[in-house]
């Protein structure tokens, strides 16, 4: 085999040779007329063996000090950077400290930083050495730029570190750097400086960003980009990578919004937790901004359901808003629907910023427009009936390849238009009837006073049998066998997730095993974030039902755990005749709701069974690296994809799926004007050690604060702890028996959290917005829910 011998090619003239990835970048940064050091790349290098050319091609760049950096075959790619693995070496002059320099890079392809690396990717070994020579930039700063945030995966945000001096001591770690966050506009949102004065001055900082967001934006990728500024104040570009930890941009799949809009995460917030992946986006996401759409067919004056076009559910870095404006567009035909009772419906307080069209019908329509509201809410209880009979029948058929089954799939989508419209109809009810016995007790006051919140959240305490709450005593029953178990310590508590279950479902744990298995054919199609079609069903993933029980079966051990103080019982004959009459219609509006909610999550159980057999399919085709892709198309992406029209998408799913964790992490305001924009997120010192929040279910408490982002997380509750979570759906309620309060960012008083609560008499606080950011694991506090106050104590 003939080894090709050394070669030089000059930046400028490369266009399709091998010659590595920092030569290629470097390159393309020519080509783009961005002002890069003169130099040249050997092709080929190899160590004692040099271009017959190499001193004239030294000698072009001026014969004084070159920098040499290695530019292996592979390096600075799209999927693997080796960032830092090969050798650069600096301020390099001379022909014989020239060969030597080069001899280093060559051999650093053999270095145990660059096999480590190589090893830990399962990446095939890198045979090919190219090495880029070029001229030194004598430099007043220099640094680093990323043209998107790699900390947060914001591609509207750019990230500058500047040094004074040459970049080398800052990719080092030797000196400290000035830092600076970047809007799209290139105004700085953040700076940090490392000393007293600035290194880079404004004009150089908007250059800096103008020219790398035009490289990036020209290349179609975001970079790593590294640049020198000399004494004259000339800007030079030294390289230039894709960024390899980021995904797509977050906001690639964002509906349109009508400028001005208000939106908000409230009560959506608590329907659809964090990010949704773009395949329930489309579904789930179309699915309730539908029933919305048929609510106001039913009694706001709209003419029909517009399937394709998104009007009152918007979406942005992957999560999912109420349009408040484009909903009180039924304000035009109802005199119920007020800017007022919408945003303390949702929100729990007013919006100035909302406003109710003012082009409304005559009163005479509007006065009907609450005959069709109310003749809406009263079918609730018979189409859940109807329903229900019906989703006895529903199954969907397992085909053998992609498209038979897509096209199975795609002839059963319906029924989760039909159970979300169901659901939202019951969902309304619910709602409707908080608000009219909130508005009784606070006398028709807006805005209710925290007393007047907690005394009517007293009132809905009495709505038994809520199947969420039965689905908690239910497991709590099983943990009870397990305790009661002569083992159960030891063969559930005191091992793994993974080996606790594998008792559990074996004959060895008794009659346990049979409850726990009653469980699951009962409640098996429920989940943390249970409508989302990527998370599957306890069911199928019954390790984290496990993990719960095992952190509720140590409370069981345990004795002195702090309990709330709770109230004495409702008696009913005390209250007024009005409340008499309606309480108990209000408490079965609860019970509905969260039957209907049982039964679209039943539908969507089904529905994400079958989307993951559609993407094993589509691994077993060949066609996608792992099922969990198929979530990362919208609907009608996927149906091109399994049609064959757009095989590249197979690649870009993957990037989506990265950008799915960044934007988990993503917090917003409760109420939004116009486009949402994540928080800059800082901790918040509570006023006087409070925090305040709406009381949903009454008690005082005191306890060590447990915060917990997801379920995940809360695995680590210990008996008595208050829980502090953004929301809480049914996956997080095996905790509640564990739990001596609950605290949530969002919610509202018949939202999930709250109903549970009160049924297991836990002291709650919703909507305290800002706690998740605010109170920290381990702090005491006392959660008095009685006034909706939360104090942070000494400990």
């Amino acid at each position: 085999m003939t080894i090709p011998q050394p070669s030089i090619l000059f930046l400028q003239d490369i266009t399709t040779q091998p010659v590595g990835g920092k030569a290629r970048g470097l390159a393309q940064l020519l080509q783009l007329q961005l002002e890069v050091p003169a130099g040249f790349v050997i092709q080929h290098a190899c160590a004692g063996i040099y271009p017959e050319n190499l001193l004239e091609a030294y000698q072009q760049l001026g014969g004084g000090k070159v920098a040499v950096r290695s530019s292996a075959l592979g390096e600075d790619a799209a999927d693997h950077s080796f960032a830092g693995q090969f050798e650069t070496l600096l301020n390099i002059e001379g022909e014989v400290a020239l060969k030597a320099a080069i001899d280093a890079c060559v051999h650093s392809l053999q270095n145990e930083r660059a096999q480590a690396y190589q090893q830990d990717r399962e990446h095939e070994q890198e045979s090919t050495m190219c090495v880029v020579v070029q001229n030194m930039v004598d430099a007043k700063a220099a640094g680093v730029l990323f043209s998107a945030d790699p900390m947060t995966g914001r591609h509207d945000r750019l990230v500058i570190d500047a040094v004074a001096g040459l970049g080398e001591a800052l990719v080092s770690g030797e000196a400290s750097s000035d830092h600076y966050l970047l809007a799209l506009d290139n105004q700085v949102i953040h700076q940090h400086l490392a000393g007293a004065a600035a290194v880079l001055s404004e004009s150089e900082l908007k250059q800096l960003a103008s020219e790398a967001r035009d490289a990036a934006a020209q290349l179609g990728e975001p970079l790593d980009m590294e640049w020198a500024i000399d004494q004259s104040g000339h800007l030079f570009w030294l390289q230039a990578r894709p960024v390899t930890t980021l995904g797509s941009d977050l906001v690639e799949l964002d509906t349109e919004l009508p400028e001005g809009h208000v939106l908000t995460r409230c009560n959506i917030g608590e329907m659809m937790p964090g990010a949704c992946c773009p395949l329930t986006f489309s579904l789930q996401g179309k699915g309730i901004d539908n029933a919305l759409q048929h609510m106001h067919v039913e009694y706001g004056g709209r003419v029909a359901i517009t399937p394709y076009e998104w009007q009152q559910v918007r979406y942005s870095h992957g999560q999912l808003f109420i349009d408040m404006t484009a909903g009180l567009e039924s304000a035009r035909y109802s005199m119920l629907a007020r800017a007022e009772t919408m945003a303390q419906s949702i929100c729990g307080r007013q919006i100035p910023e909302l406003k109710a069209p003012s082009n409304k019908k005559n009163i005479l329509r509007r006065l009907w427009g609450i005959w069709e509201f109310v003749r809406y809410l009263r079918k609730a209880e018979a189409i859940a009936g109807e329903f229900a009979k019906s989703l006895r029948t529903f199954y969907i058929e397992y085909q053998h390849n992609s498209e038979a089954m897509f096209a199975e799939i795609a002839n059963k989508n319906f029924w989760l238009t039909d159970a979300m419209i169901v659901h939202m109809r019951s969902s309304a009810l619910s709602g409707t009837m908080e608000g009219v016995i909130q508005a009784i007790v606070s006398k028709g006051n807006p805005e209710p006073t925290l007393d007047e919140q907690a005394q009517a959240a007293k009132l809905f305490a009495g709505a038994k049998g809520v199947e969420s709450a039965v689905l908690v005593e239910q497991l709590d029953a099983v943990v009870d066998l397990i305790a009661a178990h002569p083992n159960g310590r030891e063969k559930f508590h005191d091992v793994t997730t993974a080996e606790a279950l594998a008792w559990l479902q074996s004959a060895q744990s008794g009659s346990a095993s049979i409850s726990f298995k009653s469980f699951l054919e009962t409640h098996g199609h429920r989940a943390y974030k249970e409508l989302c079609l990527m998370e599957p069903g306890w069911v199928d993933a019954p390790e984290r039902l496990v993990e719960s029980m095992q952190a509720t079966l140590m409370a069981r051990y345990q004795v002195n755990t702090d309990k709330p103080h709770h109230d004495e019982p409702l008696n009913l004959n005390e209250q007024p005749w009005l409340i008499r009459w309606l309480l108990p219609k209000a408490h079965a509006a609860i019970r509905r709701r969260e039957y209907t909610k049982s039964m679209l999550v039943r539908v969507t159980h089904i529905l994400k069974r079958a989307y993951r057999h559609l993407g094993e399919q589509l691994v077993a085709e060949g066609r996608l690296a792992s099922p969990e892709l198929v979530f990362f198309f919208t609907y009608q992406e996927l149906a091109d994809f399994v049609a064959g029209k757009t095989p590249g998408m197979a690649e870009h799913v993957k990037r989506r799926k990265i950008s799915y964790a960044f934007q988990e992490r993503l917090l917003f305001d409760d109420i939004a004007i116009g486009r949402p924009q994540p928080l800059e997120v800082k901790a918040q010192e509570l006023e006087h050690g409070q925090l305040a929040g709406r009381p949903v279910s009454k008690g005082i408490v005191e306890g060590l604060v447990r915060v917990a982002h997801n379920v995940a997380e809360a695995a680590a509750l210990q008996p008595g702890e208050i829980l502090v979570a953004p929301v809480t759906d049914v996956g997080w309620t095996p905790y509640f028996s564990l739990i001596a309060g609950l605290i949530t960012d969002v919610g509202s008083a018949v939202s999930h959290g709250a109903v549970i609560a009160r049924e297991y008499g836990l002291p709650c606080i919703v909507n305290a917005q800002v706690a998740t950011a605010t109170l920290r694991t381990g702090e005491r506090i006392r959660l008095d829910a009685e006034t909706g106050i939360i104090t942070r104590l000494e400990v």
